[in-house]
């Protein structure tokens, strides 16, 4: 009985066997089925950015991103910060894409892993590229953006206009974050041409309601009413709200804004007052001309009132609407601009010279010599500009001027101050000479042959000054005179006294590019005015600078003459 009870379970057993050994091999099967189809190809559904790489191979898949997305790094952008706009492209702000890591990425690539392969042959979803950047390049388009597109906060203001404190409002700023607009920039290059920088608003230091707080106090109270100055025995004066107003300011400190006076502008606003006090006030020294040559006029001390003591006085008392007085002593005040000041800046010797001469006309002896006069005894302190128009004046009938021949729309007409280039060539070849800062000068558009070749100014009230500028550590001081009379051939003369730092020479002229006039032109109306035909051509040379035989510096001068049209007066034969 027990034997044949065996046999049964026995045989039941390897069935059992058998049937377990063919799933695995089903299964086995399968799986070298999935994984000999998923190979190496992009799981079934995967997308980059929109592009389609699904079941791809991953060499396949890298061509088709690069044929896609290739030509995003070189398209258009547009970076926005603030109001600001840069455009760019993505490989000009160093980014790129690395195609190989993004099908990685993506799930391409031989694995044994069931989950893996199946996710090969059923899965995958949207992916981002792997994107690469050029660290330097990028941060340096950053900055870029970030010098142009920052907007530094506006402060709120109190200004003084007349007698009225008016306020001006504040305004927020734009800083533009750098490291994050650079992880933006990678972020969005992909997907759009509009990119946007990553900014944050900054706050100013001093707000309007500030501002408003402070003008309601302080700014009301400041020229609310005068102030009464004693000075002791000399008298009293009294500042109205008027002269306050001229040296009144409110500068930011601390969060807020606090009311200054500025000495010299309110000294200034006061002399009429100060001067009826009757004191005897201080002079600075005079560097002038004397028998030729340059003289100082020495300084003189006086008794004044200290600007500053004023200012600060002025100052603890404007916070009081009414009733406000403060003691100012009368004392001893220096000269601003000392005899020993004048002597150090060593006016002592000729360090440019220049005469030029012209037909003895009337009006060219009129206005030759008056510019002469004027220009003569001109001063410059270091660091001072010299505007011939300023010196000179407007030229009008009223100032003295005659009418005489000028240059005006490339023709010669009669013109108020006619003549006057004259004294201005002569003055700029003065200062060429004694190697001083030339800011501008403009030759003359038609060449006239009683002047160095593309070294000469002209001049023009409205349009065209001469102006230079002294450059040097020492005192400037011109001296102009003219000869002759009318009928007589004429001449003017400048000078330039000074410490030489330099002898000047100017190199040969080289013409070239030489112009024919152009045909004549008949001219029948009352005001003609007839002219001769005159070429043009280019002129270049240089200044040069020694210092003993040895050249420090050269400067090149270059200009280009018109050609002039003849005109005869009449109609033509």
């Amino acid at each position: 009985m027990s034997t044949s009870s065996d046999q049964p379970s026995t045989r039941g057993r390897s069935r059992a066997l058998w049937v377990s050994g063919g799933a695995v091999v089903v299964l086995g099967g399968a799986y070298l089925a999935g994984y000999a189809l998923a190979g190496d190809n992009v799981p079934r559904n995967a997308t980059v950015a929109g592009v389609a790489i699904g079941g791809l191979s991953a060499e396949a898949a890298a061509e088709k991103l690069r044929s896609e997305l290739g030509p995003r790094l070189s398209r258009p952008l547009q970076v926005s910060a603030g109001d600001h706009t840069l455009r760019t492209t993505a490989s000009e702000l160093g980014l790129g894409i690395d195609y190989a890591a993004t099908v990685a990425n993506a799930g391409a690539g031989r694995s044994w892993n069931p989950i893996a392969i199946v996710a090969a042959l059923t899965g995958g979803g949207e992916h981002r590229p792997v994107v690469t950047r050029d660290t330097a390049k990028l941060a340096s388009a950053v900055d870029q953006l970030a010098q142009e597109g920052d907007v530094e906060p506006t402060d709120a203001g109190l200004s003084v206009r007349g007698t009225t404190v008016v306020r001006s409002e504040s305004a927020p700023g734009v800083s533009v974050q750098r490291p994050q607009t650079a992880d933006a920039l990678a972020a969005q290059f992909v997907d759009s041409t509009e990119l946007s920088a990553v900014v944050v608003r900054t706050e100013p230091r001093i707000s309007t309601a500030e501002a408003d707080r402070v003008a309601d106090t302080i700014g009301r109270q400041a020229l609310a009413s005068p102030i009464t100055v004693r000075t002791g025995a000399s008298g009293s004066f009294e500042l109205s709200p008027g002269m306050i107003a001229a040296g009144l300011s409110f500068q930011p400190a601390e969060g807020t804004l606090k009311a200054r006076l500025d000495a010299g502008k309110l000294i200034k606003a006061a002399a009429g007052p100060i001067k009826g006090l009757g004191l005897k006030q201080p002079k600075d020294a005079v560097i002038t001309l004397a028998g030729g040559k340059p003289t100082i006029i020495p300084s003189a001390d006086g008794v004044g009132l200290d600007p500053s003591a004023l200012a600060t006085a002025a100052l603890g008392v404007l916070d009081r609407p009414a009733g406000r007085s403060i003691t100012v002593p009368a004392t001893t005040q220096k000269a601003a601009f000392s005899t020993d000041d004048a002597k150090s800046l060593g006016v002592k010797e000729i360090t440019g010279t220049f005469t030029t001469y012209y037909p003895g006309s009337a009006y060219r002896v009129n206005n030759i010599g008056k510019a002469a006069r004027l220009v003569n005894g001109t001063f410059l302190k270091p660091g001072e500009t010299f505007s011939m128009n300023a010196t000179l004046g407007k030229r009008t009938a009223a100032a003295g001027w005659m009418a005489g021949g000028g240059i005006e729309g490339g023709q010669i007409k009669t013109l108020l101050g006619g003549g006057i280039s004259q004294a201005t060539t002569t003055t700029f070849n003065a200062i060429f000479f004694a190697g001083l800062e030339d800011i501008y000068h403009k030759p003359h558009s038609l060449y006239f042959s009683r002047y160095p070749v593309g070294r000469e100014a002209t001049l023009d009230w409205v349009s065209v000054d001469m102006k230079f500028r002294n450059d040097s550590p020492h005192g400037v001081l011109l001296q102009a005179w003219t000869t002759g009379k009318v009928g007589q051939t004429g001449s003017v003369t400048v000078r330039v006294w000074s410490t030489k730092r330099y002898t000047v020479k100017a190199s040969s002229p080289v013409r070239s590019n030489y112009r024919g006039p152009g045909a004549v032109r008949y001219d029948s109306s009352p005001g003609c005015v007839p002219q001769s035909a005159m070429s043009g051509f280019d002129v270049r040379f240089n200044r040069l600078f020694y210092q003993g035989k040895k050249l420090v510096k050269s400067e090149p001068f270059f200009w280009r003459y018109n050609t002039l049209t003849p005109v005869v007066c009449g109609k033509k034969p």
